[in-house]
């Protein structure tokens, strides 16, 4: 298994290699392929974990952690509906879920540094979770089930994987990162602190997100704002128009054209219509 593993990872490493340099239309096509070796690279990696299964996911474990997996499993399941009913997206074949038993365990497998904590991560069609009793803390075991549905990462992930297969990939960072906050705020009422922003902070624009947002220096802020910045159009535009974006998005078409398809405003207008707001808001 550990040849197999290693020769796939390497078929991955070259592939990836050279969809990076293909034009950017060429991207867009193949993107759903690379997704999907990808995903087929994280499975083989779970090999020799147990698994169970529901209607719409499987998921990977330790043997020691089963009743965590069943947990996480159970909610995925109650969030599906919401989620597929909001975006009109069914997948296909069933989801597949890894359950690490630590950060150390979960930051490794992505190569990240031991300071990152994330609960969950979506990527190439695959939903990576911690641990709930790890996340939880010091939370009592009966009331771990309660925490991991009202502020877990499953609503989180899931949208950010049903973007990523609407959109073929075709979507900015800060646009998904929004979209996941926004579905998981409105299923569980679930948000990152104060959405009004930090202390002292000033918001990021519109075009700071775009540029780089994984490197802005203030990341609380910078999903505050994709946040805000979403909201925003679930507020002016109606939540239709989001679903007219991500699928302006699937047709290959940048968030800025699909926001002058859609809204009717370029992207420079719409952020400082969004700061506005965000002002206004604030006060």
């Amino acid at each position: 298994m550990n040849k197999l593993l290693g020769f796939f990872t390497t078929a991955v490493i070259i592939v990836t290699a050279l969809f990076l340099k293909l034009p950017a239309g060429a991207k867009f096509y193949g993107y759903g392929a690379i997704r999907e070796l990808m995903k087929t690279h994280a499975v083989i990696g779970t090999w020799g974990m147990d698994k169970i299964s529901s209607e719409h996911f499987y998921i990977r474990f330790l043997p020691d952690k089963r009743a965590e997996a069943e947990l996480v499993l159970a909610v995925a399941e109650q969030f599906y509906g919401p989620v597929r009913a909001d975006f009109g997206y069914s997948t296909r074949g069933k989801i597949p879920i890894i359950l690490y038993s630590s950060k150390e365990e979960l930051n490794k497998s992505f190569g990240w540094e031991a300071k990152e904590s994330a609960m969950g991560v979506y990527w190439a069609g695959t939903i990576r979770v911690l641990s709930p009793a790890v996340w939880a803390g010091g939370v009592e075991p009966e009331r771990i089930k309660e925490k991991f549905i009202s502020s877990g990462p499953m609503a989180h992930e899931l949208t950010h994987l049903m973007v990523d297969y609407l959109t073929g990939g075709n979507y900015p960072r800060w646009f998904t990162e929004g979209v996941a906050q926004y579905e998981d705020y409105k299923l569980t009422g679930f948000v990152i602190g104060d959405q009004a922003g930090l202390p002292g902070q000033q918001h990021y624009s519109i075009e700071e997100l775009e540029a780089d947002f994984d490197s802005l220096p203030e990341q609380a802020q910078a999903y505050k704002d994709s946040f805000a910045a979403v909201d925003y159009i679930a507020q002016k535009y109606g939540e239709d128009a989001l679903r007219e974006l991500i699928d302006e998005l699937g047709r290959g078409h940048s968030l800025s054209q699909a926001m002058e398809n859609v809204l009717n405003v370029d992207m420079w207008q719409f952020g400082y219509n969004c700061h506005n707001w965000q002002v206004s808001f604030a006060k």
